[in-house]
């Protein structure tokens, strides 16, 4: 890795890293922007050039270093590859170009179609796509090429919780056992005695999770960890990710309010390797990626020692995002060979919201609801961010990628963008999901 400059805005770095995708909107810095139409083809090299200098907090915020770290994280970070296995699974072509008319209030343009929202140049989305019962209605690529690869963000997170449901399915982890039943590191410590469901659900009552405060503190465990991730520095000292978890204190019940942090998809990494006795990406690849009919392979990115992190660092082309997302609908069949997301496991995650007070009683509840312009939410669960009464689900990442699915309605929403501040996009996604061009399709 090549990151200028380590030791220096530390705070600002502390801020952009949470990666929860719309805490960090009213804290960004204002970053030179390049319009991303002209990046489609290839980068300047002074981008290049200025992107492997960059610090993290200039990787993360935005701007044109952000542009490049999105579409080239291998370059900076060790990667592993989970391959292609044929056959690949062809998604349908049904196009529906009416949906680019359906409108929504944009945070800083006012109402807009769709379609204008996507040929808005500040909007920085690079490409959106809509997928029906495995059709395709609805994809474009305004500034990003189909083939491109682009990170996930915090969008990865619901990764880590569907290998953890993989394996209480198959008996191997009891949700309901506290952490250090299965990963001796923790044994004796706060963090040992956190269930797997409160992990799974963020409501661990650590002081691991992620709010302004936090993240502009030098000291706090959320900076702590993601310097660890990154090889750098605290204090003079560059620390493990598992040193750095093992230190987290609680700071309330373990049960008693949301608190979203990256930590805690970190530790179901942790707890599918101790369970499983290999590493996650093997893990990963062996149970999901291998039986997706992909088009192209997973990056998967790693800490300096090889834990994936995968509370944000993996990468893929849009398509291959989507057809995650499928896994959790009726037409599953459509991109994998056989079955790997249950209907008992989407029922535990639709079922297992608590109440929305519960929801809005942190920072990142109301956050989430300004983001989608939505008073209708109920709450989190096993790592989606929202799941809605009719049984929708939503991931969203730092830069405004997007993960929306409806298991009911067979319908997937994936998206990219290199934009901190204005989370716009999320504002159609309902508007589309339960539009008549979807229910009476």
């Amino acid at each position: 890795m090549a990151f200028g400059n380590r030791g220096r805005k530390c705070a600002h770095y502390a801020i952009l890293l949470g990666m929860i995708g719309v805490g960090a909107v009213e804290t960004a810095s204002a970053q030179s922007r390049t319009h991303l139409e002209e990046f489609v083809n290839g980068f300047p090299r002074v981008v290049a050039q200025n992107a492997r200098e960059a610090d993290m907090a200039t990787l993360l915020a935005g701007g044109d270093a952000a542009a490049y770290f999105n579409v080239r994280a291998s370059e900076f970070l060790p990667t592993a590859i989970l391959p292609v296995r044929p056959p690949v699974l062809p998604l349908g072509d049904s196009p529906v170009p009416e949906i680019g008319s359906i409108e929504a209030e944009t945070i800083n343009f006012g109402t807009l179609t769709l379609d204008d929202f996507l040929a808005t140049p500040e909007s920085y989305l690079q490409g959106f796509i809509v997928v029906h019962r495995g059709d395709v209605l609805f994809e474009r690529y305004p500034r990003m090429r189909r083939e491109d690869y682009h990170l996930w963000m915090s969008n990865a997170k619901v990764t880590a919780s569907l290998v953890i449901d993989l394996l209480v399915d198959e008996g191997k982890i009891d949700e309901t056992a506290t952490l250090s039943t299965y990963v001796p590191a923790f044994e004796g410590t706060p963090t040992g005695t956190v269930t797997v469901r409160e992990v799974l659900d963020m409501t661990t009552g650590l002081n691991s999770d992620e709010n302004p405060e936090t993240r502009s503190d030098p000291d706090s465990i959320a900076l702590r960890m993601f310097l660890a991730e990154f090889g750098m520095p605290h204090n003079g000292e560059v620390e493990t990710l598992v040193d750095v978890l093992k230190d987290a204190e609680l700071t309330r019940k373990p049960g008693e309010a949301f608190q979203y942090a990256s930590a805690s998809t970190q530790l179901l990494v942790l707890l599918a390797e101790a369970v499983e006795g290999k590493q996650w990406a093997d893990i990963f690849d062996e149970r999901v990626w291998s039986k997706i009919g992909a088009e192209a392979p997973l990056q998967v990115h790693l800490t300096p020692d090889g834990i994936a992190v995968a509370h944000g660092l993996l990468s893929s082309n849009l398509r291959d995002l989507a057809r995650f997302g499928m896994l959790y609908t009726p037409s599953w069949h459509r991109v994998a060979v056989e079955r790997i997301v249950s209907e008992e496991m989407v029922e535990r995650i639709q079922s297992g919201v608590r109440s929305t007070e519960f929801f809005l009683g942190g920072y990142n509840g109301p956050a989430f609801q300004f983001a989608f312009n939505d008073d209708t939410m109920l709450s989190n669960s096993r790592q989606w961010d929202i799941v809605w009464p009719d049984g929708d689900m939503w991931k969203g990442g730092l830069m405004t990628q997007g993960l929306y699915v409806s298991p009911d309605r067979d319908l997937v929403i994936a998206y990219y963008s290199v934009n901190v501040p204005d989370r716009s996009i999320d504002r159609f996604l309902r508007p589309i999901a339960t539009s008549d061009l979807i229910n009476k399709r």
